[in-house]
């Protein structure tokens, strides 16, 4: 859920609630109970659950170097073509269309 934050016009005090998006806007102050209240804009507050999201499970160097060993090399196939025919399909140097 949500928290919101409110800012009391009468005693000038601040303070959170937590509600739903379906709850209706507080009209009273909880401090002074006066009813001249009103939203602030605040940042947003979230919690990140689950894994990756601690100090600690960013991967050092030794475990960056670790899984980068034990993932394989890609194999990268040459389309380079053979000097000589601009084909490829002739040995070097011995294309009949070069005559």
């Amino acid at each position: 859920m949500p928290v919101y934050e409110y800012e009391c016009g009468a005693c000038g005090g601040r303070f959170e609630a937590t509600l739903k998006f379906s709850d209706p806007a507080l009209t009273e102050c909880r401090i002074c109970n006066s009813p001249n209240v009103r939203k602030l804009l605040s940042n947003t507050s979230f919690v990140l659950k689950g894994s990756g999201w601690y100090v600690t499970d960013y991967a050092s160097g030794d475990r960056k170097k670790s899984v980068a060993s034990d993932t394989p090399t890609p194999v990268v196939e040459s389309t380079a073509k053979p000097a000589g025919c601009p084909s490829g399909a002739c040995p070097a140097g011995g294309c009949p269309s070069k005559g």
